[in-house]
Formats: structure tokens, C-alpha cells, sequence
């Protein structure tokens, strides 16, 4: 009786989360947002665990740029990947250290690289001064408007929990596959996996 209880508690689970997965994912995908109206020109979002501060300089339903701060010692972001676009890095103040497939650089005023997509990559500062990365040009746009409407999300449940609370890996879950960034030293299919079938019920239940 025990057995078969187990095994309809757990159909019913899988049940749950595939169906919910099919529809909240694919027949009833999340409404658009309106990033125009939901960021200003100049507003700040921050991460105190990463010791970074991004500010609007401009953008449209597509791209934004951003100016960054890393603070003093910021540890960034864990390394990671983005699997659809570019990541560009200007330095205007300071000195950057960056993880690029583990081995580590440093850039300077004046210095810039670009990150493939799909490159394993953390941002950092090991100085005791400000690091500023700005792209005075604006030819090359920070990052997709999703990815930093998805960070505008992300960050305070960072600062509120940790990064290694599970309320983070709900809230990364409820913003779905197209908040395109990946732990690095995960297998990329398990993560897809995971946010898949989670995130519909982090939706549902307002993570």
C-alpha cells in the first residue's frame, strides 16, 4: 500500500511538472515585457554580492548599454557562459581581471576584449580602487534588454539570500531559458532541465 502510494505521489509529480512545463512554457508563455517602460534612462540596479552597480545609458526593446562599477575587491559574478550573445568589456577607470576559460587577464584604462558567446568567463576586481567599464562609443550595446531586465530581478533575491540559497536557483528558474547565463562548470543540459520544469511553478506561485 506504501509502494503504491509512493509511486502515485511520484507519477503525479512527474505528471505535474511536465504538463506544467508544456503549457506554461510553450502554450502559455509569460507576456512580454515592456522593457522601454520598465527601465529609465540612468536607473541603477546593483548587486551587493558581486559588488557591482549597472546604470542605464541607453536602450530599446533588443540591446542595452550600460555603464558598470565593480567596487573595490568585487568578487563578480561565478564564472559563467551566455550561449546567445557577446559579452563586450571596456575598461574606462581601473584595472579588470577576468577569468576567460580559466586563465586569468587583466585590462586597463583603455583596454578592451570581446567574449564569444559560449565562453567560460567571471569578471572581477583584486584592487583597492574603483574598476568602471564603459564603452564611450556605444557601438558595442552591454547586453540584451531580457538579460538585464533578468539581473533587475535576480540581484535582490542575491542580496537578500546569498548566491547559494535556493531561492536564488527559483528565482533564475522563473525567468526561464531565455535569461541566457549558465554556470560554467555545470553541464549545460542539466540547468536547462531544471528551469524548465521548475520554473513554471515558480511562476504560478510567485517564487
Amino acid at each position: 500500500m506504501i509502494q503504491k502510494t509512493i509511486i502515485y505521489i511520484l507519477g503525479f509529480l512527474i505528471l505535474y511538472l511536465v504538463g506544467g512545463g508544456i503549457l506554461f512554457n510553450h502554450v502559455f508563455p509569460p507576456k512580454p515585457i515592456d522593457y522601454a517602460a520598465y527601465f529609465e534612462k540612468h536607473q541603477q540596479f546593483a548587486s551587493k554580492e558581486e559588488g557591482m552597480q549597472l546604470s542605464i545609458k541607453k536602450l530599446d526593446e533588443k540591446k542595452v548599454y550600460l555603464k558598470v562599477s565593480l567596487e573595490p575587491y568585487a568578487a563578480g559574478p561565478p564564472g559563467h557562459i551566455h550561449q546567445e550573445f557577446d559579452e563586450f568589456f571596456a575598461v574606462e577607470k581601473g584595472t579588470l581581471s577576468l577569468l576567460i576559460h580559466g586563465q586569468k587577464r587583466t585590462l586597463k584604462a583603455g583596454d578592451s576584449i570581446l567574449i564569444p558567446k559560449g565562453t567560460p568567463h567571471k569578471p572581477f576586481n583584486e584592487t583597492g580602487q574603483m574598476v568602471i567599464l564603459n564603452d564611450s562609443s556605444d557601438i558595442h550595446p552591454t547586453m540584451p534588454s531580457h538579460f538585464a531586465y533578468g539581473l533587475s530581478q535576480l540581484y535582490p533575491v542575491m542580496d537578500q539570500h546569498g548566491t547559494k540559497s535556493p531561492k536564488v536557483l527559483l528565482k533564475l528558474a522563473s525567468l526561464g531559458l531565455k535569461f541566457d547565463t549558465w554556470v560554467a562548470d555545470v553541464p549545460l543540459f542539466p540547468q536547462k532541465v531544471i528551469r524548465w520544469l521548475v520554473g513554471p511553478t515558480t511562476r504560478l506561485f510567485g517564487d
